[in-house]
This record gives C-alpha cells, sequence and structure tokens, in this order.
C-alpha cells in the first residue's frame, strides 16, 4: 500500500502572505492537531504553520530557546501579554512559519510513512510529489483506517 492511496487530497493551505487574522480563522475551524501548509504559486511546499508557531506570538522572545528544554514552563507568560489588534494584518504566515519540516513522497509505503511519524513525534505529514508540490497530508489515522480498509474491516 502507498502513500497516495491513504492520504487526504483536500487539503487547506495558504500563501505565505496570508494575514495572521485570516490565518487564526482557518486554524479555528480545525478539530484536532492542525498543520497548515504554505505553498508558493506552483503549489510547491515552502513552510508549516503548527499552533506552537501561533503560540509563539504570545510568549516572549527568550521562552523559544527553552521550548524544548524538559520541565522547563514557558506557557505562564502567554497569558501575560497583550498583543496589539494591529498584528492580525501586521503578521503574515511568512513570519511565522517552520521551513524546516518533513515531507513523505506519494509513492512511499504506507509503512515508510507510519515510520516517519514515529520518528519525528509528529500526527501528520504533508505529501509531496517529486518536485515537491502538495498533494496531500497523511496521519496516523488515514494509515490505520487504510489497512482496515484492505482487511475489509471498513
Amino acid at each position: 500500500m502507498k502513500v497516495k492511496d491513504a492520504m487526504k487530497k483536500d487539503v487547506i493551505k495558504v500563501r505565505r502572505s496570508t494575514s495572521l487574522r485570516a490565518l487564526l480563522g482557518i486554524f479555528k475551524d480545525f478539530h484536532s492537531l492542525p498543520l497548515i501548509p504554505v505553498v508558493n504559486g506552483d503549489e510547491r511546499l515552502i513552510g508549516i504553520v503548527y499552533s506552537e508557531n501561533l503560540l509563539d506570538l504570545l510568549r516572549p522572545r527568550q521562552t523559544k530557546l527553552f521550548r524544548n528544554v524538559p520541565f522547563v514552563e514557558i506557557d505562564k507568560a502567554v497569558f501575560d501579554l497583550e498583543p496589539l489588534p494591529a498584528m492580525g494584518e501586521l503578521i503574515i504566515t511568512e513570519d511565522i512559519m517552520d521551513t524546516n519540516f518533513v515531507v513523505i513522497g506519494e509513492d512511499d509505503s504506507l509503512a515508510d510513512a507510519y515510520k516517519s511519524l514515529q520518528l519525528h513525534k509528529v500526527e501528520k505529514l504533508p505529501v509531496v510529489d517529486k518536485e515537491g508540490r502538495l498533494l496531500g497530508i497523511i496521519g496516523i489515522f488515514d494509515i490505520i483506517w487504510r489497512m482496515f480498509k484492505e482487511k475489509g474491516i471498513v
């Protein structure tokens, strides 16, 4: 089984010029841990916005350094800052997107996709073609669903 057989093809994506206000509106409608791919005019994946990127806007600058350090509380300050309403239009996706991300190819196996998800400790991965164009997203549940479907259970 290949990634292209299990991935979600209907993907919400944004451009690097999308405003913070529009991005927050998109995130609001997710029911699970979201990731929003950022594509250029050729639909090539150039970045990803995670909910952590949005929280970073509310954290003091120095807390980014301690994000991955165990036992350091960094989120207390989130409620102390007072963001300006103008941030909604002044900050764009390019300002906050991650440009260091992991992808999987459409022709990779579901086993490889599962291993990559586990290795990188993420719930979802963008699926790209050989030219780096975004084709879809695959998550752990997509893999589970496809395996049960192959066995005739669903």
